[in-house]
């Protein structure tokens, strides 16, 4: 990726997959050029479950993008999700016997960092979060440093190869080319977290539709994920259920009147809702708001403690027991941050990402989080060693997915 490039990003999700057109300037800088988005029903906890149906919601979010931006996609950055990415902190040790480090020593460590992974899995992050130089611990920056041994932390994130070769295989079905994965959760936390957060450890949490997903970044450094199988739509379920609603009603009486518990105006405050008769008629009905809330609240609950508890069982649990993110579609919930914050036992905080964003005359929302932190993705690409290790074995990797794709050409 150059400066001053237009770059595309599709985040595919559980509920929908999202496009946006990016124009990449000096300094670091963006324009959002045009955004495209389809709801897609074949995807289940971030993995592909039916081809077809997300093929199209590819193509309909990049058409819709393209047509914004008057612009030809052709390559594309994507986000992998779900319970499949895994994410840990591995030890690199490198014997210099007394001289200066080099940018090829790192490289040597990040290319050797994975030979102890499932051959099942394929690596899509190493990032380094601390080095060691001989017995001083905590080193951002080795290179020039002289040493007799160096060691590296870093966070290797893996996903299952099924599950990457689909993301290729439905991109290449829409005529895109892939030139970079990265996690979801990784591009949730790089959409809100600015230069302040950098001064302190920071818990990042995506409410998205499928999954909820965690991200740990250690003073701005990403260093480490997990998620949960829940998410929005589990709560939409939960209503449609209880009120005898469609699915679409009941999305829509989450996001006007849906709030994360229910407090003692909700008993006097009265809605309608279309529910539906034994005879399949829709009868418009009035219900207190406490009734929906008595419905999300139980849900919500759910869904804090078990992050709660993947945090505290997590290796980062006691070094990470102040700050709170969160965004993702379920953010704007009403009430969730303080009920969050109640939970979690943290100091949470809520971000639009609007006011992450410059230039752009365009609106977007949190659920919309994964795509803009996929545009800084790309742009931190051009200065990681993840970028580095990946250009290195480019060739094998190209040859590896040419390979399939003909296998696919001439068998389906």
């Amino acid at each position: 990726m150059k400066k001053n490039s237009t770059i595309t990003t599709i985040d595919i999700g559980s509920t929908k997959v999202c496009c946006f057109i990016a124009h990449i300037g000096d300094r670091d800088s963006f324009k959002i050029l045009g955004i495209g988005y389809c709801l897609c029903s074949g995807v289940r906890s971030g993995v592909i479950i039916d081809m077809e149906s997300v093929e199209r919601s590819v193509a309909q979010a990049v058409e819709s993008a393209e047509k914004m931006a008057n612009f030809r996609a052709q390559s594309a950055y994507v986000s992998i999700s779900g319970k499949n990415v895994e994410s840990k902190i591995i030890s690199m040790t490198l014997k210099l016997g007394g001289r200066i480090i080099t940018e090829d020593d790192l490289l040597y460590m990040f290319s050797n960092c994975d030979k102890e992974i499932d051959q099942n899995r394929e690596v899509i992050h190493s990032i380094p979060v601390l080095y060691g130089v001989d017995s001083m611990n905590g080193v951002k920056d080795p290179l020039g440093m002289f040493a007799n041994q160096l060691t590296a932390n870093i966070n290797l994130v893996t996903v299952t190869k099924p599950q990457l070769h689909n993301i290729f295989v439905c991109l290449e079905r829409c005529h895109l080319d892939v030139v970079g994965i990265v996690a979801a959760g990784y591009a949730a936390g790089l959409s809100v977290i600015d230069e302040a957060d950098m001064l302190e450890n920071q818990i990042v949490i995506d409410f998205g539709g499928g999954i909820t997903s965690m991200a740990f970044f250690y003073k701005g450094i990403f260093c480490g994920s997990d998620v949960i199988s829940l998410g929005g739509k589990n709560i939409t379920n939960d209503i449609a259920y209880g009120l005898n609603v469609s699915f679409a009603n009941a999305e829509r009486l989450k996001t006007l009147h849906g709030a994360a518990f229910t407090s003692m105006a909700d008993n006097r405050d009265m809605i309608f809702a279309p529910v539906i008769e034994d005879n399949d008629t829709i009868n418009l009905q009035q219900i207190p708001k406490s009734a929906l809330n008595h419905i999300i609240q139980p849900r919500v609950e759910e869904i804090l403690a078990a992050v709660r508890d993947k945090i505290n069982n997590s290796v980062f649990g006691s070094d990470f027991s102040r700050n709170v993110i969160i965004t993702g579609g379920g953010s704007l919930m009403i009430g969730l941050r303080d009920f969050a914050s109640g939970i979690l036992n943290k100091r949470v905080k809520f971000k639009k990402i609007e006011d992450f964003i410059d230039g752009s005359d365009i609106q977007i929302g949190n659920n919309f989080s994964v795509a803009l932190g996929i545009i800084k993705f790309a742009q931190l690409n051009d200065y990681n060693f993840a970028k580095a290790k990946s250009l290195a074995n480019s060739r094998e990797k190209i040859g590896f997915w040419k390979k399939i794709l003909n296998w696919i050409e001439n068998n389906l």
